[in-house]
C-alpha cells in the first residue's frame, strides 16, 4: 500500500516520552480487531462477536468508530505545528487509490462496472480533509466538542425525519437516507454489496456522522496537548461519561445502529475512547518513572507494536483473510480454501476450532508487529 520506512527521529525527539495512552488504546483496538474479525463461521455462532444485523450494538461494532476517533486524536498531535496542504492532498489521493486496491483484494474482483467505490480508507480520506478544513479555523477542544455534538444532532434529525415513513417509524435496511443519497451519487452497483443491502456503512451519509467521531478525537488530542503538565485524564473521563450518557438518551429515540452510524452509536464510541484514554493515561503516562522501565514494559511493548503499525495490521488482516478464502487446494478430490483447510486442521485438536483459528491469526500478526517494531518499520499512509 505504501513504502515501509525505518522511523528516523532526531536524538532530542527520542528522549521525549511518547503519549503511551494513545498507542496503548490503538494497540488494544487493533489487536482486538484481529481476533474478532477472523473468527470464522461454524457450529458456534458467537453472536456478541458478530456485527449486529441492524439495530443493536456488539463488541466488534465498536472497533471501527473507536479507531476513527483515535484517528482524530492522532491528527491533533500530528498537526499541532500546522499542516502542509500538499502533503495532505497527496495523502488523500493515496488513501482513495489504496482503498480501491484494498477493495479489489478483499472482494477478489476486477469487475470494474460493479467495483465498490466506497470503503473505510476512502472514508478516512474524506474525514481527514474535512477535519483539517474545520480545524484550520477552530482549535479549541471545547468548541470542537460542541461542533461534533451539532454534527451528530443534525445527522440524527435527518435520520429520524427520513424514518417517519418507514416501518415502525424508524429507518430500515431498504428505507433510509443512505439508500437514496449514496445510490444517487455512486450508483447502486458501486455500493456495499452492489446496493442490494440497501445501505452503505462507509458511504457519504454515514461519513457525516463519522465526522463527529473524528472531531471528538481531535478535541481529545487538543486536550492532551494543552494539559501536558497535569494530564487531561480528569477532563477525558468526564467527557467520556457525559458522551456515554448522551448515547443512552439518543438510544431511546434512535437505537444503536452501526450500519447507519446513528448518533447513539457515534457518541458511545467517542465516550468509550475518551474514557479509555483517561484510564490508560493513569496507568501508563501519569507516573514518575517511564512505563517502559517498570513491570509494565512487556505490555507497553506489545500494545505499542500493534498501535504504531495500526494501518498495516488493521487492513492487512482483511487482505490476508481474503487470500486464504479465495486460494484453494485439492484435498481428497475436494477443492477447499486455505481458510477451510486450516480451520479443519484446528478441529483435529482444538475444542473450539473457530476461536483457535482467530488466535492463530492473532499470533501471526503479533509476530509481524514485533518484527516491524523491533526494526522500527512503520507503515506511513
Amino acid at each position: 500500500m505504501a513504502q515501509v520506512q525505518p522511523l528516523e527521529e532526531p536524538i532530542e525527539v527520542k528522549k521525549k516520552k511518547r503519549v503511551y495512552s494513545l498507542d496503548m488504546l490503538r494497540g488494544i483496538i487493533v489487536a482486538l480487531s484481529v481476533f474478532l474479525s477472523t473468527i470464522p463461521y461454524g457450529k458456534i455462532e458467537y453472536p456478541f462477536f458478530r456485527h449486529a444485523e441492524w439495530y443493536g450494538v456488539t463488541l466488534i461494532d465498536i472497533i471501527l468508530p473507536t479507531f476513527i476517533t483515535i484517528f482524530g486524536v492522532s491528527m491533533a498531535i500530528a498537526y499541532q505545528r500546522g499542516v502542509k496542504w500538499e502533503k495532505i492532498l497527496k495523502r488523500t489521493v493515496r488513501l482513495i487509490v489504496y482503498g480501491i486496491i484494498f477493495t479489489i483484494i478483499v472482494e477478489w474482483t476486477l469487475d470494474f462496472p460493479t467495483l465498490r467505490l466506497t470503503g473505510v480508507l476512502q472514508m478516512f480520506a474524506l474525514l481527514g480533509i474535512v477535519t483539517v478544513l474545520i480545524t484550520k479555523f477552530v482549535q479549541s477542544p471545547w468548541k470542537l466538542i460542541v461542533i461534533a455534538l451539532l454534527v451528530s444532532s443534525l445527522y440524527g434529525g435527518l435520520i429520524l425525519h427520513s424514518g417517519q415513513s418507514c416501518e415502525g417509524g424508524l429507518p430500515q435496511p431498504d428505507c433510509n437516507p443512505s439508500h437514496m443519497i449514496d445510490s444517487a451519487v455512486f450508483g447502486e452497483a458501486h455500493l456495499y454489496h452492489e446496493g442490494e443491502r440497501g445501505y452503505d456503512p462507509e458511504g457519504l451519509v454515514t461519513s457525516l456522522s463519522a465526522l463527529s467521531n473524528v472531531l471528538f478525537g481531535y478535541a481529545f488530542g487538543r486536550l492532551i496537548l494543552t494539559r501536558k503538565k497535569t494530564g487531561a485524564w480528569r477532563e477525558l473521563l468526564g467527557i467520556g461519561i457525559v458522551l456515554i450518557a448522551l448515547s443512552l438518551v439518543w438510544d431511546h429515540f434512535l437505537p444503536y445502529n452501526k450500519r447507519l452510524w446513528t448518533p447513539a452509536f457515534a457518541l458511545l464510541a467517542a465516550g468509550f475512547a475518551s474514557s479509555m484514554l483517561s484510564v490508560l493515561y493513569l496507568v501508563f503516562d501519569k507516573r514518575k518513572v517511564d512505563a517502559k522501565e517498570t513491570a509494565l514494559k512487556p505490555v507497553v511493548w506489545f500494545l505499542e507494536a500493534y498501535g504504531r503499525n495500526s494501518f498495516l495490521i488493521y487492513f492487512g488482516k482483511f487482505m490476508l483473510g481474503s487470500v486464504l478464502i479465495h486460494l484453494s487446494v485439492m484435498d481428497d478430490g475436494i477443492e477447499k480454501s486455505w481458510s477451510r483447510m486450516i480451520n479443519e486442521w484446528m478441529g483435529t485438536f482444538a475444542p473450539h476450532p473457530q476461536l483457535a483459528y482467530a488466535l492463530l491469526n492473532l499470533l501471526f500478526w503479533t509476530i509481524v508487529a514485533f518484527i516491524c517494531h523491533r526494526k522500527k518499520w512503520y507503515l506511513k499512509v
